[in-house]
């Protein structure tokens, strides 16, 4: 909110252009044609003197208009680095603009150059807390092992009996046939919410501009919806509250409003890359499955270990929330990592001598469950034990422990760790970025990542708000899609439960393109990352690319 009413801080080293001066008006430097680019206006324009409406400008006032360098494209591939670009003037009387130049071309990398940038043997990171992620998933197996192994034989047999006792009436037939026939919605529900996570990323790639519009617009037009329901219902305290978060967002969006090309313009090329490699896409989709096997295990351990009481399950508790909160970040930061390597395989090698090398996806997966995997863990292994607190504190307020002090300080820490936690989150997501373009430790990408928001930070927080409503109304409609078909299929296979079974079609194609989302999410933070560090590769190996972001970062 604070960054809303400050407006858009320039970035270190001034504005990208230069302040416009009126015509006539005195340069603090001299006149120096090789000083650099901004240099002093020349002399038929400096103070006291007025070209006639018709005389043209003196000789060499103007450099060449087809290449704004002195030396031409061959010189670079000499192997020389270029020198500065000449001052330009354009001289729309009565005001003299300074054109922001273009950053300086580099020589293109060679096969040998992007062999030692990014080596074909990268080294091991952060290996210990890998192995310590391992042991964990093996201790959990163990205990679960134990726990079984404790459960008396006559409480099993007397189970077993009751269950015989209680299912004469157990029709296995009827059982089967109506899970089948549930099991058929449910895939209809997913192949549908799979069939428009591609279709949105379709429509993003080809009107990226038009749907972060929409999506801003449409935000504004719900809370205004809700302000209205609140006032009919009676509830004008929040009809009032609604009323100012619209205001708020209808003021994001005309202060943001000059940003919106940009983002677009990064949206619409993610999509495109991810449209030609789709299987970013689809190992979300097999770490959905992969999640939901994790959560059926640590739910029977749970189970199993309900009989241990003392000082002792208090910690076996944490340890099992720590458990299930570190397994899941470390699945979805792989697929993170994953995908942000294929784009910066994309960026780095697309339009390069080297060439895209070959399963560029598959090769990103590699490193991310191998050299990268530590780091992985690490950094996972942070926003774990802040959502385990937060866990604790919640699950201590729920059983009233601490009387009405206690509750209040639990309210207050539950809010200060879910602000941490969402910070961490979102600055680790740009630390898995570096970790997966560079192959980096997570504390050297920690630090880069903390220096980088330093200078870009604006940048980056700007950029993910306009696409992260692109996302948000893409889960939902994905959502809303999902349980048309499933209440559709429902209707002809189980008509008694298409209401339920609309809604559970919901919940599941939602989660399906969240997962779809995420992915995008993460190829827009890395081609960020990847343009506002290394602009002159994009020149180099895109230069249509990088024209246009250059020109609607700039804006």
């Amino acid at each position: 909110f604070i960054l809303f009413i400050m407006g858009y801080p320039e970035q270190e080293g001034g504005p990208a252009y230069p302040p416009t001066q009126p015509y006539g008006h005195p340069h603090p430097a001299p006149y120096d044609p090789h000083a650099g680019v901004y240099g002093a206006p020349p002399p038929h324009q400096q103070p006291g003197y007025y070209p006639p409406p018709t005389a043209p400008p003196p000789h060499g006032a103007y450099p060449p208009p087809q290449h704004a360098y002195s030396q031409t494209p061959a010189y670079y591939d000499q192997g020389a680095y270029p020198p500065q670009p000449q001052p330009m003037y354009v001289d729309p009387a009565p005001v003299v603009v300074y054109a922001a130049p273009l950053p300086p071309p580099v020589m293109q990398l060679t096969p040998e150059q992007m062999q030692n940038m990014f080596p074909q043997k990268p080294k091991y990171q952060d290996l210990p807390w890998a192995i310590l992620f391992i042991l964990h998933l093996v201790s959990i197996v163990v205990l679960l092992a134990i726990s079984y192994k404790k459960t008396t034989p006559s409480t099993d047999s007397d189970e077993i009996n009751r269950g015989k006792d209680s299912g004469n009436n157990f029709n296995t037939e009827t059982f089967f046939l109506e899970m089948g026939r549930f099991l058929g919605v449910i895939l209809a529900a997913s192949g549908a919410a799979i069939i428009f996570s591609f279709i949105y990323l379709s429509l993003a790639k080809r009107h990226p501009k038009a749907v972060i519009k929409a999506t801003l617009v449409l935000s504004i037009l719900v809370w205004i919806a809700l302000a209205i329901i609140s006032f009919l219902t009676g509830s004008y305290i929040m009809g009032i509250i609604m009323i100012v978060i619209a205001l708020l967002n209808a003021l994001v969006f005309w202060m943001w409003r000059k940003r919106i090309p940009f983002a677009a313009a990064i949206l619409s090329s993610v999509c495109k890359v991810l449209l030609r490699f789709p299987a970013p896409s689809y190992f979300s989709y097999l770490s959905g499955l992969v999640l939901l096997g994790w959560t059926v295990l640590w739910l029977i351990t749970v189970s199993q270990c309900q009989k241990y009481t003392g000082y002792g399950s208090g910690i076996l508790t944490a340890y099992l929330f720590l458990s299930f909160f570190w397994t899941t970040q470390v699945v979805k930061n792989v697929v993170h990592v994953c995908t942000s390597g294929l784009m910066a395989s994309y960026y780095f090698y697309s339009g390069s001598p080297t060439g895209m090398p070959g399963n560029p996806t598959l090769g990103a997966l590699k490193r991310a469950c191998t050299t990268s995997f530590g780091s992985i863990c690490l950094g996972s292994l942070i926003v774990a034990f802040i959502k385990t607190l937060r866990q604790l504190i919640q699950n201590a307020r729920n059983n009233n422990k601490g009387g009405v002090v206690g509750a209040v300080l639990a309210c207050i820490a539950i809010c200060i760790l879910s602000i941490l936690e969402r910070l961490v989150e979102y600055f680790n997501m740009y630390a898995f970025t570096q970790v997966a373009i560079y192959g980096k430790s997570f504390c050297q990408a920690s630090k880069d990542t903390w220096n980088l928001f330093k200078s870009n930070g604006a940048d980056a927080i700007i950029n993910d708000n306009l696409i992260s409503g692109v996302l948000v109304v893409g889960t939902i409609l994905g959502g809303c899609f999902a349980a048309v078909v499933g209440a559709v299929v429902a209707h002809f296979l189980i008509p008694q439960s298409w209401v339920l079974l609309a809604i559970v079609s919901f919940l599941v194609g939602a989660c399906l393109v969240t997962l779809a989302m995420e992915v995008i999410e993460s190829a827009v933070a890395t081609m960020l990352v990847c343009f506002v560090l290394e602009p002159a590769v994009l020149a180099n190996n895109n230069p249509e690319l990088f024209t246009r972001l250059r020109d609607k970062y700039n804006r």
